[in-house]
C-alpha cells in the first residue's frame, strides 16, 4: 500500500514538472509584432556653462585679498583678487619719476634747451654783425681802401659765424629730438610697469557666476595657478560618447536628459556641437547639447545621463532582441533549421525585422532548441 502511494506521488510530481516545462516552452514561443522602435545612443556627462573659464594668477605672489566668494555674480573686468606687489609698486613709482623728468626735459624752459637757445641768439647776433662787416669790406676792397687780406679775414669771420650758428641750430634740433624720444620711452616704460602692476590685480574676463575658489588670502600662488572657476554663458550639457557610437551622433538630434538631482523628470535637449578630437581623460568623444526647456535652477557639475535619438520608426515589425541569434538568424516553431532575417534598428530590448519572417510566424527562443 505504501509503495503504491509512493508511485502515485512520483507520478504526480513527474506530471507537474512536465506541465511546468511545457508551459515554459510555450511561454518562450512568440510572434513578431508591430510597434514603434527607437534607436538611441547612450552617453553620460554633466552640466556646465558654455563659456566656463578658469581665473589664473598672472605672476607669483601671496594672495592679499579676495573680493568675491562662491555664488557671487561678477561683471566683465571686475576685480576678483589681488596679490602682494610691493616691488612692483616701487617699479611703477620709479617709472613715473623718470616720466616726469623726461617731460621736464622737453619743456621749452628746460636748462639744456634754454642754454642752446641763448647760444643760438648770440651766434645769430654775431653772424649778423660779421655779415655787415663782410659786406662793408667787400665794398672797400673794390676801391682798395682795405687790403685783400683784411677782406679775406672778414669773409672767413662771416663764414665761421654762419657755421657756428648752423651747428648750434643742429644741436638744438638733435637735443629736442632726443628728449622727445626719451619722453616716449619713459611713457612706454610707465605703461609697461602699469600693465605689470595689473598682473597683481586679477579681474574677470566675462560676466558670470563664481563657481569655486581654490585659494584663500595668505596662500602663495605661482604664475598659472588656478584661483577660481567662473561659469559664463548659457547652461549646456557636456556629454561623453563611446568611440563606437560617435559617428551616429549629429548636430540637431534630440537628446533625452536625466539629471541625478531631478530623478523623476526627463528633459529634452538638442545636440549643438560635436568635438572633433578624442578626450584622453574621459576615454570618449565629447558632444554638447542645449536644453529646449531649461529645467530651472541646475547646479554646475550636476551629473546626467543622455539618450540621443538616432532614428525611430512607427509600426515596425519587431521581435525581442533575445530571439535574434548571432549572424542574424531566428528559430521558428516546427523548423529545426535557422532562418536568416534582415534587420534594421536594434536596441537592447527590440530588433526590427525587415525581411525573412512575418507576423504569423511563431518564434522559439534559441535556448529552447
Amino acid at each position: 500500500m505504501k509503495i503504491l502511494c509512493d508511485i502515485k506521488l512520483v507520478s504526480l510530481l513527474i506530471i507537474s514538472l512536465f506541465l511546468i516545462f511545457t508551459s515554459c516552452k510555450q511561454h518562450q514561443k512568440i510572434q513578431p509584432q508591430r510597434k514603434e522602435i527607437i534607436d538611441a545612443v547612450f552617453g553620460s556627462g554633466h552640466i556646465e556653462n558654455r563659456y566656463q573659464y578658469t581665473v589664473m594668477a598672472n605672476t607669483d605672489g601671496y594672495l592679499k585679498a579676495a573680493y568675491v566668494a562662491e555664488g557671487d555674480e561678477i561683471k566683465a573686468g571686475q576685480q576678483l583678487f589681488s596679490l602682494t606687489n610691493e616691488v612692483q609698486h616701487a617699479q611703477v613709482n620709479n617709472a613715473l619719476v623718470n616720466l616726469n623728468y623726461a617731460k621736464t626735459n622737453t619743456s621749452p624752459r628746460a636748462p639744456q634747451i634754454e642754454q642752446l637757445k641763448i647760444q643760438i641768439t648770440q651766434a645769430a647776433d654775431k653772424a649778423r654783425v660779421d655779415s655787415l662787416n663782410y659786406a662793408r669790406y667787400a665794398r672797400l676792397v673794390k676801391t682798395q681802401a682795405v687790403s685783400q687780406s683784411d677782406f679775406d679775414n672778414a669773409r672767413l669771420q662771416y663764414q665761421s659765424s654762419i657755421s657756428s650758428l648752423q651747428v648750434l641750430q643742429k644741436n638744438l634740433a638733435d637735443l629736442q629730438k632726443n628728449v622727445t624720444l626719451n619722453l616716449e620711452n619713459a611713457r612706454s616704460q610707465y605703461r609697461i610697469q602699469q600693465e605689470n602692476n595689473n598682473y597683481y590685480n586679477i579681474t574677470g574676463r566675462a560676466a558670470g557666476v563664481v563657481l569655486s575658489v581654490s585659494k584663500k588670502p595668505g596662500d602663495y600662488v605661482k604664475k598659472g595657478d588656478a584661483i577660481a572657476q567662473i561659469g559664463a554663458g548659457q547652461t549646456i550639457c557636456k556629454i561623453y560618447i563611446a568611440e563606437d557610437d560617435i559617428n551616429k551622433v549629429k548636430a540637431g538630434q534630440l537628446a533625452l536628459i536625466s539629471l541625478n538631482s531631478i530623478k523623476d523628470k526627463v528633459f529634452k535637449a538638442r545636440i549643438t556641437k560635436i568635438y572633433p578630437s578624442f578626450d584622453q581623460n574621459q576615454q570618449a568623444f565629447t558632444a554638447e547639447a542645449t536644453f529646449e526647456d531649461i529645467p530651472g535652477e541646475v547646479l554646475n557639475g550636476t551629473q546626467l545621463q543622455a539618450n540621443i535619438i538616432i532614428r525611430k520608426k512607427q509600426n515596425a515589425l519587431v521581435i525581442p532582441s533575445y530571439y535574434l541569434m548571432d549572424g542574424d538568424y531566428v528559430m521558428l516553431k516546427g523548423n529545426k533549421d535557422k532562418v536568416p532575417v534582415k534587420v534594421g534598428i536594434r536596441t537592447m530590448e527590440w530588433t526590427e525585422i525587415l525581411s525573412g519572417i512575418n507576423e504569423s510566424d511563431q518564434l522559439v527562443a534559441p535556448n529552447q532548441q
